[in-house]
């Protein structure tokens, strides 16, 4: 079999065709079977496609987890922490603890840290952004779950993380909980997303007295809380299904 090849250019590299791989139907469309095949190329650029050897379908998959190892979750026992996971999301449920938190502005102070108490988080990575919301009490959270809004700086309205020069989790690491809780959790908080009154939180004297106060050692305070609109059902089928920030 002969076709003309085409080259792909990088900007610093040409890609030129060195294996096919041909895939075998049945009459009704249903893929049965694939080879691979080695490809020779003559001087005015033709490919010739040579006698080719049968692969797996594991092994095209395997393959494909080679060639784009993000968009593949790996084969392992989910926790119960994990509440949804595909090949292009995680979510996941942090229960209230102490976590230490970093600042650097000038209403709590620069280059600050300490271990203060956080309420129940639920995370949310989707193809294109990472989320993060809060929740109320300490159980594993359902699809009706009410989420509140997560009570930090540089979070957007829909619970949208601002990253910043964050170096998020890539590769083997994209699917790991606690990569992403450590790329947020150690970067430093700088500024509210939002300004207006009362939508990050009801606690007296608005988010900076909030984290005063945590930073300082006192309880989480849940009814400074504020609804987020929405469940966690919700929000899942919003960011998720359908990408909207």
């Amino acid at each position: 079999m002969q076709v003309k090849a085409a080259c792909v250019s990088g900007s610093q590299k040409g890609y030129g065709m060195s294996q096919a791989i041909l895939l075998y139907s049945e009459r009704h469309g249903r893929t049965v079977f694939a080879s691979v095949h080695d490809v020779s190329m003559s001087k005015e650029g033709v490919a010739s496609i040579e006698a080719g050897s049968p692969v797996s379908k594991a092994g095209l998959v395997k393959m494909m987890q080679t060639l784009l190892p993000e968009d593949y979750a790996p084969a392992e026992l989910l926790g119960n922490h994990i509440l949804a996971k595909g090949s292009d999301h995680l979510v996941w449920y942090c229960k209230p603890q102490k976590r230490h938190v970093w600042f650097n502005n000038d209403e709590i102070g620069r280059d600050v840290s300490a271990a203060t108490h956080q309420p129940g988080l639920v995370f949310i990575i989707s193809k294109e952004d990472w989320y993060v919301f809060a929740v109320k009490g300490n159980k594993r959270p359902s699809s009706s779950t009410p989420l509140y809004v997560a009570p930090y700086l540089n979070v957007w309205a829909g619970g949208r993380i601002c990253t910043g020069n964050i170096e998020t989790p890539k590769g083997g690491m994209r699917f790991s909980t606690e990569a992403w809780e450590e790329a947020f959790f150690n970067s430093y908080f700088t500024h509210p997303n939002q300004h207006e009154k009362g939508v990050l939180t009801k606690y007296r004297g608005g988010i900076f007295s909030l984290w005063r106060s945590l930073m300082k050692g006192r309880a989480f305070p849940a009814e400074s809380l504020v609804r987020a609109g929405e469940t966690l059902g919700q929000a899942f089928e919003r960011t998720v299904k359908h990408g909207q920030p």
